[in-house]
């Protein structure tokens, strides 16, 4: 499919889950559900917005890994769906929540080929498509890159910080899939997550493959903690990372902070 298509499918989507969350009473959408097949209880929202998008997706020839329900259908093409991403904000009416798909030809991210992030609340949209690190991206059909800072004194989102790294602030919004693209539009200047989950890093591949497309593709260096690129990181329910993603002036100076160097 060509990338105007995937952004066609993509809107639909987004669309579709605005129109229903906003009829939904704000008491109701964070009523748990049942238990999602990555074993986090699944809210009322998280349930609603993926059956919306598996009942759209399910018309494609796609292999489907989201949070919820797991892996689904055996298609060539592999989407990462994460269908809330910041569940608590939305069940609160907090306006910084996302939808996010990236579509991939193989199970490894560096074949990732197009990756759309919205924020629900606000309708903007990010999308990129080219290819990993081949490609443009884009916030609301504008094309974006990455700040050019190379101080420390700058603005991150991290968790979360177990010192002073020496950033000039830091933020948390609750969405890795919107602060990534936060970064990829030069709005913050990195994003940090050390997080360790059983020995692993926290995050989940589809939380942040989107964002990570589309933060590589607006000239972000993309790498875990140990400065590892993360392209080889592949799309399975245990699959998870750590990240440190910044421009290339910046990123090798956080990753040395991070060791203590």
């Amino acid at each position: 499919m060509k990338h105007l298509e995937l952004l066609d499918v993509c809107r639909n989507i987004k669309d579709e889950i605005r129109k229903r969350i906003r009829r939904i009473p704000k008491s109701d959408l964070r009523i748990e559900v049942g238990m999602g097949k990555d074993g986090t209880p699944t809210k009322k929202v998280d349930r609603v917005a993926e059956e919306i998008a598996l009942g759209i997706l399910k018309d494609y020839d796609f292999r489907i890994i989201t949070e919820e329900s797991g892996v689904l259908g055996d298609g060539d093409i592999i989407v990462a769906l994460d269908p809330i991403d910041g569940t608590f904000n939305a069940s609160r009416s907090i306006p910084i929540y996302s939808v996010s798909l990236c579509f991939s030809n193989s199970e490894i991210l560096g074949d990732a080929f197009f990756g759309y992030v919205a924020n629900l609340a606000t309708d903007t949209e990010y999308y990129s498509y080219g290819g990993w690190g081949k490609g443009e991206s884009f916030k609301d059909g504008k094309p974006i890159n990455v700040s050019s800072t190379n101080s420390l004194k700058c603005n991150a989102i991290f968790y979360y910080p177990d010192r002073d790294y020496g950033f000039k602030r830091v933020r948390i919004f609750g969405s890795a899939a919107l602060e990534l693209c936060f970064v990829a539009d030069g709005s913050i200047d990195c994003f940090v997550d050390i997080r360790s989950h059983k020995n692993k890093g926290f995050l989940r591949i589809y939380d942040v493959a989107a964002g990570l497309l589309i933060s590589r593709n607006a000239g972000a260096i993309t790498t875990d903690v140990e400065g590892n690129d993360v392209e080889k990181k592949r799309f399975t329910m245990d699959e998870r990372l750590t990240l440190v993603v910044a421009n290339k002036n910046l990123h090798n100076k956080i990753i040395k902070r991070i060791r203590g160097m």
